[in-house]
């Protein structure tokens, strides 16, 4: 997968391990480059051609919803739970 990543300026780059017909089993960063045109098609160009891997692509300005929202991924480094809890003040943190 390639992730054209607008928030931190750069395209990450990883591989991704799925049982047949089954949710996400592995996610490895592999790369990460900034937003250079030229060095983006390098490395493009270079994959392609040392591999025959699926290639798919994400962009962060188009976020897809995943159906249901993720409140506890071990998978991506969430080693707690992303549920917001209310505070002594009744306020939402």
């Amino acid at each position: 997968m390639i992730v054209n990543n607008h928030y931190f300026h750069c395209y990450s780059f990883f591989l991704q391990a799925y049982r047949e017909k089954e949710k996400l089993l592995h996610s490895y960063d592999l790369l990460e480059i900034p937003h250079k045109e030229g060095l983006y098609k390098q490395v493009l160009t270079d994959l392609k051609n040392h591999t025959q891997l699926w290639i798919e692509y994400r962009d962060t300005d188009h976020l897809v919803h995943p159906g249901s929202d993720i409140v506890h991924d071990l998978s991506h480094g969430h080693y707690g739970s992303t549920k917001y809890h209310a505070n002594s003040n009744g306020n939402q943190r």
